[in-house]
Formats: C-alpha cells, sequence, structure tokens
C-alpha cells in the first residue's frame, strides 16, 4: 500500500481586512526626513561643501532612504493589489500619486520659470512632459531631481497591474518573483535595453525582497519567500557595493564597504520585524496623519528648501536657518495634504472608477431587455 505524501500548503491567510500597519507610516515619513536632511546637508546653498561636517557624517547615508521606500513599495503594493482588478488597482495609484505630483510641478515649474531656480529653467515642453509623470521614459529632464524614483515605482505598477489582470494568487507570487530574478539575470548577461527598462535593476532587489515580507505577512513564514527576501537582500548588496558611493570615500573601502552593508541589511531587517508583527506595537493613531505627509514632502522640499536656506541663511546662520527649513518643508507638506491631496483624491478616484464603469449601465440594461445575458461577457469592477 502506497501512502500519498502529504501537501504542504501555504499558513491560511490573514484576513484583508486586517488593521493598518501604522509601523509603516512612521518607516516611510524616517525615509523621506532622512531624504531630506541629506539633501540640506549637502546643499551649496550654505555658502561652502560642507556646512556641518559631523552632522553630514550620518545624514549623508540618507541617499539611501530611497531604498526602504522601495522595500516599503513592494510590500505595500502587493498588498493593496490583492484581490482587485487591474483597473482598480490602476485607479487607485493614479489617484495617490497625481494631485501632489501635479501641484509639486506647477510649483516648481513656475519658480524655475521665473528664475528663482537657477540650476536649469525647464522649456514648455519640458513642463508637459513633466505633468505625465513619464518624462524619464521620454528621455526628458527631470523638473526635481528626486522625480527619478517615480519612474521606478511607476514600471513597478504596471508589472502588479499586469499580475493583476491574471489574478493574484500565493503561487502565481512565487512564480512571478522567481521569473523576476531569473529575468534581471539573462538581462544582465546579455544587456538588452527593453529588458532592463522593464525589469528596472536598481529597485528589483527592494520590491522583489518587499512583496515577498508581504507573502510572510499574509501567510506566514515558509522557506520559499523566506528565499525571495534573502536574494532580493544579496542583489541589493551586490548592487551597492559595485557602485562607488561617496561614504567609501570618506571612511575608506574595506569600512566605508561595511557601513553601507550595514545600513541596507538594517533597512532588511526592519521590514522582517514588520513582516513578522514585531513591530505591530508601534500603532499609534498619529502616525497615519504622519506617513501622509511623506509624499508631499518628499516632492516639495528639495527646490523650496534650498530656496530658504539661500535667503534665510545669511539672517539667521547656519546652525538656525537648517531647524527652521526642515519645519517649513514640513508645513509645506501638511498645506499640500490637506488643501490639495485630500479634496482632489476621492474626486479623481470616483471620476476613474466611473470612467472603469462606463458600460456597466448599457449591459444591465441588455440583461434587463433580454438580449441574451450580454452584460455576462463585460468586465466588471475592474
Amino acid at each position: 500500500m502506497v501512502v500519498a505524501a502529504p501537501r504542504i500548503s501555504p499558513a491560511p491567510a490573514k484576513s484583508v481586512t486586517s488593521p493598518r500597519l501604522r509601523v509603516l507610516d512612521l518607516l516611510r515619513f524616517c525615509a523621506a526626513l532622512s531624504v531630506v536632511l541629506f539633501h540640506f546637508g549637502e546643499t551649496r546653498a550654505w555658502g561652502t561643501p560642507n556646512a556641518f561636517p559631523a552632522l553630514s557624517a550620518v545624514t549623508m547615508f540618507g541617499v539611501y532612504g530611497v531604498r526602504l521606500f522601495f522595500l516599503i513599495s513592494g510590500f505595500v503594493i502587493l498588498m493593496s493589489a490583492w484581490g482587485r482588478g487591474p483597473g482598480d488597482f490602476a485607479a487607485s495609484r493614479i489617484a495617490r500619486l497625481y494631485p501632489a505630483y501635479w501641484a509639486s510641478v506647477l510649483v516648481l515649474g513656475g519658480l524655475a520659470v521665473c528664475g528663482l531656480v537657477t540650476d536649469h529653467r525647464p522649456t514648455f515642453a519640458e513642463l508637459l512632459a513633466n505633468l505625465t509623470m513619464f518624462q524619464h521614459g521620454f528621455r526628458v529632464r527631470d523638473l526635481e531631481i528626486v522625480y527619478w524614483t517615480l519612474w521606478q515605482e511607476l514600471v513597478f505598477y504596471v508589472l502588479i497591474a499586469g499580475f493583476a489582470a491574471v489574478g493574484i494568487t500565493y503561487r502565481r507570487c512565487l512564480a512571478f518573483l522567481g521569473a523576476w530574478v531569473f529575468l534581471l539575470a539573462v538581462a544582465e548577461r546579455v544587456d538588452a535595453d527593453l529588458l532592463q527598462a522593464v525589469l528596472i535593476p536598481f529597485s528589483a532587489p527592494y520590491f522583489i525582497a518587499g512583496m515577498a515580507l508581504f507573502l510572510v505577512h499574509r501567510f506566514g513564514g515558509s522557506l520559499l519567500p523566506w528565499l525571495f527576501v534573502g536574494v532580493g537582500w544579496v542583489l541589493a548588496l551586490v548592487q551597492l557595493l559595485g557602485e562607488n558611493p561617496p561614504a567609501i570615500a570618506r571612511y575608506g573601502t574595506a569600512l566605508g564597504s561595511a557601513i553601507l552593508v550595514a545600513v541596507v541589511s538594517l533597512q532588511f531587517l526592519i521590514m522582517v520585524l514588520v513582516a513578522t508583527g514585531v513591530l505591530d506595537r508601534i500603532d499609534w493613531r498619529w502616525l497615519t496623519a504622519l506617513g501622509a505627509l511623506t509624499y508631499p514632502l518628499y516632492l516639495f522640499h528639495h527646490h523650496l528648501g534650498f530656496l530658504l536656506i539661500g535667503w534665510l541663511r545669511p539672517l539667521l546662520g547656519n546652525r538656525l536657518t537648517l531647524p527652521v527649513v526642515v519645519a517649513a518643508v514640513v508645513l509645506v507638506a501638511y498645506a499640500v495634504h490637506r488643501l490639495v491631496e485630500r479634496p482632489l483624491q476621492p474626486r479623481l478616484r470616483a471620476a476613474l472608477d466611473r470612467s472603469l464603469r462606463m458600460d456597466a449601465a448599457p449591459a444591465a440594461d441588455a440583461v434587463q431587455t433580454g438580449d441574451g445575458g450580454a452584460g455576462d461577457h463585460l468586465p466588471r469592477g475592474g
């Protein structure tokens, strides 16, 4: 008698209505603030290339804050797309991203056209291209230096939307991640530009690990999701150590490399703690409001902060100007959230939902008038 081996399946999924992970709001804000401090510490608006030598020895690592953003994004975007169709997912992302982004393009573009931003005065064509958020794909210069990460996110969203069209399941996620890793290696081997553009090799290790960590969070730990977390970590470090960042020059090759490995590994460790529930106790309601400031803070801080530093430094001096300017850009982020995002996001989402469901009323009429159930063949809800 042959006894069939038992099938091993992932642990039961946690409820999709589980409480909001407010610790992610805190992490997103910390990542954004680290980028802000990096830019403000390194800017020449202080009149000297190294105005805060002791502080910048720490804030210089804020340049790696975007990698934490990508890790969080892999986790959150898979969570957001789970159980949704591609249309519903795309509508949620468009409504989330574009209102504050359009405001930043208009404000920063206006400052540049007026000559208040001196590094580059954009043409009208460049302004129009930047309004689409696709300027990087069209090889048009970014109006703001931080916009480059948005292209990485957009490509990732398109990949996830395509995945949602097939239907997202646990097993398909594992296949998706495996195919992504394999194609990354192929793209590197054959130097294929199209594959490089689609697979976004810079941010891919973080997106892959973030998605795998969401599987751990939702289904519990098992070998394959943890394997992809490890693969993402290894790819991230291989990529990191192949670069020539300023930390290596400042601390020496061996110590600089060790510090960078520690910084990125700490980011992975924090997200592991999130995925396994260790940080669930960090659940204060005000963190949601803090997280809401992250995106507008990231979009607006760079040029506005530089302008304020140039205006205030002669009056207040360096040490007082820095905290004042940091507080000012946080206030700007709050104003953008209250005056732009809160009123426009629900309106834009409602308009997108109506557009996606334009065929619903005719389909219902066809069913009611006995037209052979035509509505059964039309997509519903995304």
